[in-house]
């Protein structure tokens, strides 16, 4: 009776192993194809998020937002820079100057490069998005493609 069992067992494990490479054999061989399913999933679904109409709208809208706040930090750099300047002008040779004198300019030059920095972020900003693929294609043509 024992003998008939292992019989059964041998044949049965056998199977089981036959069956096994048959199913290693067909995922290695559908492999390629499963990988291309994928990545024609892949693009259908980054199309639909980035041609969702959200997201048409807000990438649109930054980069004209981001495009005008760059303009506006440029008067304000040339306007505390031209502070700077009318202040040193007025209060005569730097040798001369007060305490209060060398804290003002000081501090109208800290304005400059504080507005300066600020420039900067808005400058990299816009440029790491305007190389991005999902999102540059939404700029019109009256925007920079970088500043």
């Amino acid at each position: 009776m024992f003998k008939d069992f292992f019989k059964v067992g041998a044949w049965l494990t056998a199977v089981l192993i036959v069956i096994s490479l048959i199913g290693f054999g067909m995922r290695t061989v559908l492999f390629p194809t499963h990988v291309a399913n994928k990545a024609v999933d892949t693009a259908y679904q980054i199309t639909d998020k980035t041609l969702n109409a959200d997201n048409v709208i807000y990438n649109y809208e930054w980069f004209k937002r981001q495009y005008n706040d760059y303009l506006a930090i440029n008067n304000k750099v040339r306007n505390a820079e031209l502070a700077v300047k009318e202040f040193n002008d007025s209060v005569g040779p730097r040798d001369k100057w007060t305490f209060e004198d060398k804290t003002e300019s000081a501090r109208l030059q800290s304005i400059v490069t504080g507005l300066k920095q600020q420039r900067q972020d808005i400058i990299s900003e816009y440029n790491a998005k305007s190389q991005m693929a999902n999102r540059s294609i939404f700029k019109t043509g009256d925007l920079p493609e970088q500043l």
